[in-house]
């Protein structure tokens, strides 16, 4: 729990030193809408393994509101998670920012303790697809920690 939090607060200070230095330049402009699709297929939720996908982000006025599976975010919250026990059963979570936004961090990590299981992520923006991989998650293996900046 407490590794969480920790990684919740450093993935808000990037974001928030990537956005301070965004703002001082004015050319820079809303970069449309993200959209980040996560699915941790065989996914058990089996204790002593983790998953998780966060994401975080800023427009001009202020944080970004987010729709997580088609549910409207909370005006003034800034970090979104979705965790282990979301994705038990190999689910689908899916993170949409409601506006175009200035600057973002998506964060996704994943580990499993005795069974394996495949992580997929896609990532559009602009409605464009500019990351679509998959990782094949497996026990005794360093857990997987995927970090994007846009």
């Amino acid at each position: 729990m407490k590794t969480k939090w920790i990684s919740a607060l450093i993935l808000a200070l990037v974001t928030l030193a990537f956005v301070g230095c965004s703002k001082d330049d004015d050319s820079v402009s809303n970069k449309g809408v993200l959209k980040v699709t996560v699915t941790a297929e065989g996914y058990t939720g089996e204790e002593g393994s983790s998953m998780s996908a966060t994401v975080i982000g800023s427009t001009a006025q202020g944080p970004t509101l987010w729709k997580v599976n088609g549910a409207s975010g909370v005006s003034g919250k800034s970090i979104y998670e979705l965790n282990r026990e979301y994705f038990a059963g190999g689910k689908t979570g899916v993170f949409e920012s409601e506006s175009s936004y200035l600057a973002a961090t998506v964060q996704i990590g994943a580990a499993a303790y005795s069974v394996p299981f495949k992580l997929v992520y896609k990532i559009e923006q602009g409605g464009k697809v500019i990351v679509e991989q998959s990782a094949d998650i497996v026990p005794n293996a360093t857990p997987t920690v995927l970090s994007f900046q846009y």
